[in-house]
C-alpha cells in the first residue's frame, strides 16, 4: 500500500477502526485507508485526506473475468489479506495499550488531587474505585464533585480517618445526585431541605419526606414556603402532618 503503515494506524485510530462508510469494525473485516481526493485526482497520503473504509466499500464487488491463474492470484489475495488482518489487530492492540495506559495515567492524577485534598494516600483498593467513577463519569466530574465531598465531611482542623474514608465513598453518590439534578432542577432545593431536616431535627424519613416535597411542588406550593416549615417544625412527625394536610386540601 502506498499509505504507511504509521499514517494508516493513526487514520484507523481517528476513526475508531470502523469504516466510515458501512459501519462495520475491525477485526470482522479488513480495513483500507481510502483517499477522499484520489490521487489521480492530485489527492495526497496527508491524513486529512484518508479515511476508514473496509475492503467492500472501497474496492467494490464487480465482477471479474477469470484467468487461467485465477487460483495463484486468489492464494495471494488471501495472504495479503492475511497479513493485513495481523497488522491492523496489532494497530487495534496498540491503540487500546494506548486508551489504557491514558486511563491508568488519569487514575494517578486523580488519585493525586484526593490526597492533596484529604492528606492521605489513596490505596490500590482506592485506585480501583476511582477507575470504576471513570466509567460512568468523566475526569472534570469527579474533580468537582472530590472537591464538593471534602468540603463537606472533612474537618479542615482535624479530620480523621473515617471522615477521610466517608467523603471518598461519597464522590460517586455526589456526581449521581448531581446527574439527577441536571435533568431536574427542583430536586436540588429538594435536597437542601431534607439537609435542613437533618441538621435540625432527631429522626428524618428522608424517601417519605422527598417524596412529599415533590408532591407539594406538584400542587404549587413554592420552596421558599417548604423551607419555612422545614425551619420551623419541631419533630418529623409535625413536619408530615404539615405536609399531609397541605397535600389533602389540593392546589394551593
Amino acid at each position: 500500500m502506498s499509505v504507511s503503515k504509521r499514517v494508516r494506524f493513526e487514520v484507523f485510530k481517528r476513526d475508531k477502526f470502523t469504516c466510515q462508510y458501512c459501519g462495520r469494525s475491525a477485526p470482522d473485516i479488513v480495513l483500507h485507508c481510502d483517499h477522499i481526493t484520489p490521487k489521480a485526482s492530485g489527492g495526497t497520503d496527508d491524513i486529512l485526506n484518508l479515511v476508514t473504509s473496509c475492503a467492500d466499500c472501497n474496492l467494490g464487488k464487480g465482477a471479474r473475468e477469470l484467468s487461467d491463474n485465477t487460483a495463484i492470484v486468489k492464494r495471494r489475495k488471501q495472504l495479503e489479506e492475511l497479513q493485513e488482518r495481523r497488522d491492523q489487530l496489532e494497530m487495534l492492540l496498540e491503540w487500546h495499550r494506548e486508551l489504557a495506559s491514558l486511563n491508568d495515567d488519569i487514575v494517578q492524577k486523580l488519585a493525586a488531587f484526593w490526597g492533596d485534598l484529604a492528606d492521605c494516600t489513596v490505596t490500590s483498593t482506592g485506585l480501583d474505585h476511582i477507575k470504576g467513577w471513570l466509567r460512568n463519569f468523566s475526569e472534570s466530574e469527579i474533580l468537582e464533585c472530590m472537591r464538593i465531598s471534602a468540603r463537606q465531611y472533612i474537618d479542615p482542623v482535624e479530620a480523621t480517618t473515617e471522615q477521610k474514608a466517608k467523603a471518598f465513598d461519597y464522590v460517586p453518590k455526589i456526581a449521581n445526585v448531581r446527574r439527577r439534578e441536571e435533568k431536574q432542577p427542583w430536586l436540588k432545593d429538594i435536597n437542601y431541605i431534607r439537609g435542613i431536616l437533618r441538621n435540625r431535627l432527631h429522626y428524618v424519613n428522608e424517601g417519605m419526606a422527598a417524596a412529599m416535597l415533590t408532591q407539594c411542588i406538584d400542587n404549587g406550593y413554592t420552596i421558599n414556603e417548604l423551607k419555612t416549615i422545614a425551619l420551623e417544625v419541631k419533630n418529623w412527625t409535625e413536619f408530615r402532618s404539615t405536609l399531609e394536610d397541605m397535600l389533602s386540601e389540593g392546589t394551593a
